[in-house]
């Protein structure tokens, strides 16, 4: 996080432990504020790539799950970059601002990422950097969102993955039952615009955030969860986020396998538990007769401080009574519909 950005949070009531930002002051308030009242909420945590060079489009064509040339300063897309078995090692946002190719992914994914992106250009001109403190990045959810950011900006992202460039500020709508946009800015333009949105939103904890992306169903894989899942299992091709078309990348054929010639047997579920624990990664959901049912992928506690996670489940015991660490499962719905559906 630029210290800039930290100083200006802090006067806004943030507090920091080792360095990370975990509250404004009451997490527990914080948590109930979405979906009926506005929140903002610092997404420093997460990481971001940046992709430079004449090739950079067509080398990200050929190594991710997504058609990379979708991609325009007005329009983002999901991508999972893969195994040669066609495991997802990460899960990306693909966006565009200023000629530069962005992918944000799991702070702790963008190192090994890095490395292994690397390895393959090369002798094409691409250049790859963690881009981490080029930007503040912010989120904003408010039910009256779209009229306030008419008001202070003139326009905003009308659909899902649509993105506004103005000024040097860079907003992606993102899916949500209320209005929910991304925002990736230069520290006093986005100073601006969280004091100008703070009017009516209160700032909030990332644990907000990390709920409303359960509640859309948008999986993020992690350095506990990358090498673990073929992106189908992860929902990625009811997001958008795998191209069968497009041509060859790591484990394309694995992925076109799954699709074409066999059953998808795993799939991501969005899960209440009836727990106040959040559940680590990979923790197991368990049912009468099969003791390893799903793996837990990512978790937050919802507004009511309850348990919801989102988890790739083996689809034959999905209406069997489930479990995790003991507490009663509940399927929830996903805003899309499933292959099962």
């Amino acid at each position: 996080m630029k210290a800039s950005w930290r100083q200006f949070l802090t006067h806004q009531g943030a507090e920091f432990e080792a360095g990370k930002l975990i509250s404004f002051g009451n997490p527990e308030r914080e948590r109930s504020i979405p979906p009926q009242g506005a929140i903002l909420c610092d997404l420093s945590h997460q990481g971001l790539i940046a992709v430079n060079g004449k090739d950079a489009r067509s080398f990200l064509q050929g190594q991710l799950s997504a058609d990379v040339d979708t991609v325009s300063p007005t329009h983002t897309v999901p991508a999972a970059y893969c195994t040669p078995k066609g495991r997802a090692l990460a899960t990306f946002q693909v966006l565009e601002r200023e000629g530069t190719l962005y992918l944000a992914t799991a702070a702790d994914l963008v190192e090994p990422m890095l490395k292994r992106l690397r390895m393959f250009v090369m002798r094409s001109d691409v250049a790859l950097t963690d881009a981490h403190d080029s930007f503040v990045h912010f989120g904003y959810a408010d039910p009256q969102g779209e009229q306030r950011l008419q008001a202070i900006l003139g326009r905003y992202p009308a659909k899902v993955d649509q993105v506004l460039q103005i000024n040097q500020l860079t907003i992606i709508r993102r899916p949500a039952e209320v209005p929910r946009f991304e925002i990736y800015g230069q520290l006093t333009e986005s100073q601006q615009l969280w004091e100008a949105l703070s009017v009516n939103a209160a700032a909030v904890t990332t644990e907000v955030w990390n709920y409303f992306e359960i509640a859309a169903g948008i999986p993020h894989v992690t350095l506990e969860s990358s090498d673990a899942w073929v992106p189908q299992m992860l929902n990625l091709q009811l997001l958008n986020g795998i191209s069968f078309t497009k041509g060859c990348y790591p484990g394309q054929e694995i992925v076109a396998r799954l699709k074409y010639l066999g059953k998808n047997k795993r799939q991501l579920y969005r899960l209440g538990v009836d727990s106040f624990h959040t559940p680590a990664v990979g923790a197991v959901i368990s049912s009468p007769t099969e003791p390893d049912a799903g793996q837990v992928l990512n978790a937050a506690l919802n507004p009511d401080s309850k348990v919801e996670v989102l988890a790739i489940m083996k689809i034959a015991y999905i209406t069997e009574a489930l479990t995790l660490e003991g507490q009663t499962v509940q399927v929830l719905p996903l805003p899309y519909e499933t292959d099962t559906e």
